[in-house]
C-alpha cells in the first residue's frame, strides 16, 4: 500500500522524537554532547560576574565618556576611519553622535548590568547591555585592551544563553512561593550543555593562541619577559626595589606560564585517553581552574592591566558543573567535620507557624550553599525528641534554637544567627565584627525584642 505525503512527514516526525534510548548512536552521541543538561548557576553567577566587571570598570570611565565616544571627543567622525575596522562592524553610535546623548547611552548600559547583576529582568537586561557594549567598543578601540575583548565575548554567549533561570528575581519568587506552600526548596533549575562547551572552546583558544604567539619570539624562551614586565612603567603597580625582589624569579613565571597556557590543550583529549594518563575531566579541569586563579590573580596584584584579569575568572565560573560545585562543597566540608559525611549537620529548630521564623529560614536555606543547614519545624514532635530530646517545647517557643548534630552543641537566639553567619559563605565577611565589644548585648536586646512580638508576623505582612 503506497504512503501519501502525510503518512511520509508522520514517519519522519517520529524519526526525530525518538527517545534518546532509541535514537542510532552518533545522534545519541551528539545530542548528548550538545543538548545535556547542566546546572545554570555556574552561567547566572557568570552572568552577574560579568556585569559586576563592567560596571566596576564601566564607572571608573565615565567622567571620560564624552572624551572618548562623542564626535566632541579625541576620535570625531572625520578621523573615525582612522581608528575602527570598516568590516563586520556594529555600534549605535554610528547614529548617535552628540555628547549629551552617548552619555544617555552609556547610563543605559549602566543600569542594565545592575538589572543584570540583582536578577531583573535578565534576559532583556544582557541583551541591551551586550548591544550596547558593542557598540562603544565598536566606537573608538583605542582606550580598549585585552579585558574588554573577553567580556564581549562572554557578553555575545550571555545574551544567547538562557541565563536568567538561575539567580533572578523571578526564579527567587518561584523558591518563596514552593516554601510557604511546601517548606521545600525547587529543584535547581538546568540550561543545555553547548553554551559552556563554547565557552571553554573559547578559553582554550585564548590560552593557546596566546602560548603560541609568546613562543614566536626570544623573551618568553630567554625567560625575561616577565621581568621585563614587571618593570614596565605603564604596567606595574609596586615601586621598583618590589619589583627587585621578584625579578631574579623571572624565568620560573615565564616557563610557568608557557606551561600553563599549553595545558588547556589537555581538555580537548578524550576521557578514554586522559584515563590513561591518570586524569579525569573533571579533575584536570578543577587543577586548571585553581591554577588560573593564582595565575591572573598575580597578574592583577603586580600589574595594572585593565579588566583582563577579572574578566578571565568571571569566564571560568560559566564553565563550572554540578559536580564542580559538589567538589567544592566536599572539600570544605569534609574538613570542617573531619569526615566524608559533610551535608545537613546543623539542625535549625524554628516555628513553621511564624511568619518571621519562615521567611528567617528561608533566607538562611537560600544563603547555605555549603548545604549545611538541616531545617527542622519544632512542632513536629517526632523530629524534635529525634534532634532535641533534651529541650522543652516551651523552651524552643521563645528562640530558634540550632543543634551541630554531630557534637550535640546547642545555641539559641542571637548567639545562634551569630554563629550560623560562619556557615554561610556570604556572610562570613560580616561575622567578625559580631564579636565587637558591645555587639553581643545590643545583638541579645534587639532579638529579645524582635522574638516577643514575632507572632504578629505573617507571610504577607509584619508588624513589629
Amino acid at each position: 500500500m503506497g504512503c501519501g505525503s502525510a503518512c511520509v512527514e508522520h514517519q519522519i516526525h517520529r524519526r526525530i522524537h525518538l527517545p534518546m534510548t532509541l535514537q542510532p548512536h552518533p545522534l545519541r552521541a551528539l545530542n548528548s554532547f550538545f543538548f545535556s543538561p547542566v546546572s545554570v548557576s555556574g552561567f547566572a553567577l557568570m552572568r552577574m560576574g560579568w556585569a559586576a566587571v563592567v560596571l566596576w570598570y564601566g564607572f571608573g570611565e565615565l567622567m571620560d565618556v564624552m572624551r572618548y565616544f562623542s564626535d566632541a571627543g579625541i576620535l570625531p567622525a572625520a578621523l573615525e576611519h582612522l581608528a575602527v575596522r570598516e568590516e563586520f562592524r556594529f555600534t549605535l553610535l554610528d547614529v548617535v553622535r552628540d555628547p549629551g546623548d552617548v552619555l544617555a547611552l552609556y547610563l543605559l548600559l549602566m543600569a542594565a548590568t545592575v538589572c543584570i547583576l540583582v536578577g531583573f529582568f535578565p534576559r532583556i537586561a544582557t541583551v541591551v547591555a551586550v548591544l550596547l557594549l558593542f557598540s562603544f567598543h565598536e566606537r573608538n578601540p583605542l582606550v580598549l585592551g585585552g579585558g574588554e575583548t573577553v567580556l564581549r565575548h562572554v557578553g555575545l554567549l550571555l545574551m544567547f544563553a538562557p541565563v536568567g533561570r538561575g539567580f533572578s528575581l523571578r526564579r527567587l519568587r518561584m523558591q518563596w512561593k514552593q516554601w510557604c506552600m511546601k517548606k521545600t526548596l525547587p529543584p535547581p533549575r538546568t540550561i543545555h550543555v553547548w553554551p559552556q562547551r563554547l565557552l571553554l572552546w573559547q578559553l582554550i583558544v585564548i590560552y593557546v593562541a596566546s602560548g603560541w604567539d609568546k613562543l614566536l619570539g626570544d623573551m618568553w624562551l630567554s625567560g625575561t619577559a616577565v621581568q621585563a614586565t614587571l618593570y614596565h612603567s605603564h604596567f606595574a603597580r609596586f615601586p621598583v626595589w618590589m619589583m627587585d625582589v621578584l625579578a631574579p624569579l623571572s624565568p620560573v613565571f615565564s616557563y610557568a606560564t608557557l606551561l600553563f597556557e599549553f595545558l588547556w590543550l589537555l581538555m580537548l583529549l578524550p576521557s578514554s585517553l586522559l584515563a590513561c594518563i591518570g586524569l579525569r575531566h573533571g579533575v584536570l579541569k578543577r587543577t586548571l581552574l585553581v591554577l588560573g586563579i593564582f595565575f591572573h590573580g598575580g597578574i592583577f596584584l603586580l600589574l595594572d592591566v585593565g579588566s583582563f584579569s577579572a574578566a578571565m575568572l568571571v569566564a571560568y565560573l560559566g564553565i563550572l558543573t554540578d559536580a564542580d560545585f559538589h567538589a567544592v562543597r566536599g572539600f570544605f566540608n569534609a574538613r570542617w567535620l573531619g569526615g566524608k559525611k559533610p551535608s545537613r549537620q546543623i539542625a535549625v529548630l524554628y516555628d513553621t507557624y511564624c511568619g518571621l521564623c519562615t521567611r528567617a529560614m528561608f533566607t538562611l536555606l537560600i544563603l547555605d550553599h555549603l548545604h549545611r543547614l538541616k531545617p527542622v519545624d519544632f512542632h513536629d514532635e517526632e523530629l524534635r525528641k529525634k534532634i532535641v530530646p533534651d529541650i522543652t517545647y516551651k523552651e524552643l517557643d521563645k528562640a530558634i534554637h540550632i543543634r551541630f548534630i554531630r557534637t550535640g552543641k546547642t545555641l539559641k537566639g542571637f548567639e545562634a544567627f551569630r554563629t550560623l553567619s560562619w556557615h554561610l559563605p556570604v556572610l562570613i565577611p560580616v561575622a567578625p565584627f559580631l564579636y565587637l565589644p558591645g555587639i553581643s548585648r545590643l545583638g541579645r536586646r534587639v532579638y529579645k525584642r524582635v522574638a516577643a512580638r514575632r507572632k504578629k508576623c505573617k507571610h504577607e505582612s509584619c508588624s513589629l
